[in-house]
């Protein structure tokens, strides 16, 4: 069964899943990157991309349409 995130949850492109806290993307899903684990700040130079709902509706927050 997966898991079922109540917050806004983001796919890296270096596997796993992040959220934002502060600022700062952290793991909540260890990557597929050896040395990072749940609870470690991805990479800065790393993509996301939205995994649920709440980060779609969160992304699309941030875009303004004139």
């Amino acid at each position: 069964m997966e898991r079922q995130y109540d917050y806004p949850v983001w796919g890296t492109q270096g596997g796993g899943l992040v959220r934002e806290v502060s600022g700062t993307y952290i793991f909540v899903k260890k990557p597929d990157c050896p040395g990072l684990d749940v609870g470690d700040n991805m990479p800065e130079m790393w993509g996301i991309a939205p995994a649920n709902t709440q980060a779609h509706k969160e992304m699309e927050g941030e875009f303004v349409t004139i």
